[in-house]
């Protein structure tokens, strides 16, 4: 079984970006994070945090592939002055021969009501048993927009510069994507999200995400990825400040998904 971890592992690292956390919600809703408000927007378009109420935490936990041996796990925090949002956030994937980890600090603003600007600082690290580790930086940028209470808007883009580990002992790469998407309230009820996202020698990727508040307590989601194409599904409860999301994403190669996290408002 060690062995096929490895070659599951080796198969992929070249793009290192499958393992991006974007939380339970998000991910339930096909990984759009564009132009939808959320904490785990720290993961996909920082711009989002800035149109959160509260300050918040959250942290969660993704089993992956064929075993519980290989898993995610994240935690991010964001802290509101007024109109200045600043956040945190950490990932860890993998096994105990392969990890891979990201430090991630945060600095979105929003200026009116309307629109915001977001900037992403990250640390990334890689570690291999036998073969050693590579380090490297990069930097996210967002910016969201609402065109009125039900049209938002937004785009970011990672690793615009695209920067690399330190080492070629892999042939791993810090992803650099490009990203827009739009978001629709028909209802107070319904949220329908959507994203186009482009990643450099990979092909365009479309992705279809659906929320319904059944009611306060209760939320149902569910999305489709077009490339690859993947099923997406899951649940949030609400209860206080308390909140508890859970997910799954099934891909045709690799199964399901699994994920739940937990997060407090304050």
């Amino acid at each position: 079984m060690k062995i096929l971890y490895y070659l599951l592992i080796f198969l992929s690292v070249s793009h290192v970006y499958a393992q991006n956390n974007l939380g339970p919600r998000l991910s339930s809703m096909a990984d759009n994070g564009a132009a939808v408000v959320d904490l785990w927007s720290l993961q996909a378009n920082p711009a989002g945090i800035a149109f959160l109420d509260h300050s918040a935490i959250s942290l969660n936990y993704i089993r992956h592939l064929l075993s519980t041996e290989i898993s995610t796990q994240g935690v991010v925090g964001v802290l509101a002055f007024g109109r200045d949002y600043l956040g945190a956030s950490f990932q860890r994937y993998g096994f105990s021969a392969y990890n891979e980890s990201k430090v991630a600090f945060t600095y979105s603003k929003r200026f009116g009501e309307d629109f915001s600007l977001a900037l992403n600082a990250n640390y990334h690290q890689l570690r291999i048993t036998s073969y050693g580790s590579a380090k490297g930086f990069s930097i996210d940028v967002g910016i969201f927009y609402r065109l009125n209470k039900s049209f938002s808007i937004g785009a970011f883009t990672n690793n615009p510069s695209r920067q690399k580990f330190n080492t070629d002992f892999v042939a791993a790469k810090i992803p650099t994507s490009f990203n827009i998407g739009g978001s629709y309230h028909p209802t107070d009820k319904v949220l329908i999200a959507t994203t186009v996202s482009k990643f450099l020698d990979q092909s365009i990727d479309f992705k279809l995400g659906l929320e319904y508040n059944v009611f306060d307590l209760l939320s149902i989601r569910g999305g489709l990825s077009a490339k690859p194409f993947k099923q997406h599904f899951g649940f949030g409860l609400n209860y206080k400040n308390f909140v508890m999301d859970m997910a799954t994403t099934y891909d045709v190669n690799l199964g399901y998904a699994p994920q739940v996290a937990i997060g407090y408002a304050f």
